[in-house]
């Protein structure tokens, strides 16, 4: 008899480690993977995020954050994004060991897709929503924060983002193109307004081809 699977409506915030193993020790691995994991949970606990209204996945070398039924603020992945950011540079300014400063790239997005138990027997999420947002982070560097069209969508109508993304149109697998926005803010410190140059070259020359036509 099949059990009826449940939905959540869930914001991804998708963070991966930049060069994470690159003229770093083990040992420099191991503990910048802990000061990660302390600056999630700070900026969770200062964003007043509670357990039982997230999921934290990790992926080896960052992690993914599902946020469910979160509605109230409407934006609490990108405050979340930017917590972390100004935690991490915080964190860089401090920190004399070149091992052990660090920077991530960032992809936002959201979905409807289903709560699941993994093997462990723990709370997880599968869908199309949490795929696409480590697709939206791929296209990243260090410092970027990257939305996907839903989000986008969602925001580019609220004053407080008004004229604070730029799209880009870049491949996805099995010969497909997504839309990702890059989130730009030059008031912002922590965050890299800079367009990653592989995702400018590439759009660039997807601009040509489309007028070519």
């Amino acid at each position: 008899m099949a059990t009826s699977t449940k939905t959540v409506v869930a914001k991804y915030v998708f963070l991966d480690i930049v060069g994470f193993s690159e003229g770093r020790t083990v040992e420099a691995q191991t503990d910048i993977i802990g000061v990660l994991n302390d600056i999630v949970r700070k900026a969770l606990h200062d964003l007043k995020i509670v357990e039982k209204s997230r999921i934290l996945l990790p992926t080896g070398d960052g992690l993914c954050i599902a946020l469910l039924d979160i509605t109230d603020p409407y934006d609490m992945h990108v405050q979340v994004a930017l917590k972390i950011l100004e935690l991490l540079h915080a964190y860089d300014l401090k920190q004399e060991d070149v091992m052990r400063k660090f920077s991530i790239r960032i992809g936002v997005n959201e979905n409807t897709d289903n709560l699941v138990t993994d093997v462990n027997g723990n709370r997880n999420v599968a869908g199309a929503g949490i795929t696409l947002a480590q697709r939206i982070m791929d296209q990243a560097e260090g410092g970027n924060i990257f939305i996907g069209q839903t989000v986008y969508n969602h925001l580019n109508q609220r004053e407080k983002y008004v004229s604070k993304f730029k799209r880009f149109v870049v491949p996805a697998k099995h010969g497909r193109q997504i839309e990702v926005y890059l989130y730009v803010d030059s008031s912002v410190a922590c965050l890299n307004s800079q367009e990653p140059k592989s995702v400018g070259n590439w759009y660039q020359k997807f601009l040509s081809t489309v007028h070519l036509k």
